[in-house]
């Protein structure tokens, strides 16, 4: 039992705002920097989606979708919450919808589209980055 009324509590999280990178995104750069590439940029604003991490020069887009908020189908940080379920549902399918049409924008504007999930992050970082190499490195061969 909460023991705000729910309008107190919508306001109070309303309030909170995100600070920096997340954890699993300063892995992403961390990656990045160990496999020497450059040129990346992050959360350029004048991509749909602001992308995570971005390769203006290769087009490259990387998203790194945390388990939980994007829906994961096969981890079990992607479960969804039984309390008030019907609020999660509609959120986390609203986050995937919106997910998709960000990718097709991109992919219209001629861009490759990378999307990284957390667990595979924290599983093998080395695929990860392999991914990443192989994207940007192909974009760059003439």
């Amino acid at each position: 039992m909460d023991v705000f009324t729910r309008e107190k509590r919508s306001a109070i999280m309303a309030a909170i705002k995100g600070r920096g990178a997340v954890s699993t995104e300063v892995a992403v750069r961390t990656l990045l920097k160990r496999c020497q590439l450059k040129g990346w940029r992050t959360h350029m604003a004048d991509l749909p989606g602001r992308p995570d991490f971005a390769f203006p020069t290769a087009n490259v887009a990387v998203f790194v979708d945390g388990c939980f908020w994007h829906g994961c189908p096969t981890c079990t940080k992607g479960r969804r919450p039984a309390v008030n379920a019907v609020f999660w549902n509609d959120k986390i399918s609203g986050n995937i919808r919106r997910d998709r049409r960000v990718t097709r924008a991109l992919r219209k504007r001629g861009w490759t589209v990378i999307r990284v999930w957390e667990h595979s992050v924290e599983k093998d970082p080395g695929r990860v980055a392999h991914r990443l190499l192989m994207a940007v490195t192909k974009s760059r061969v003439p």
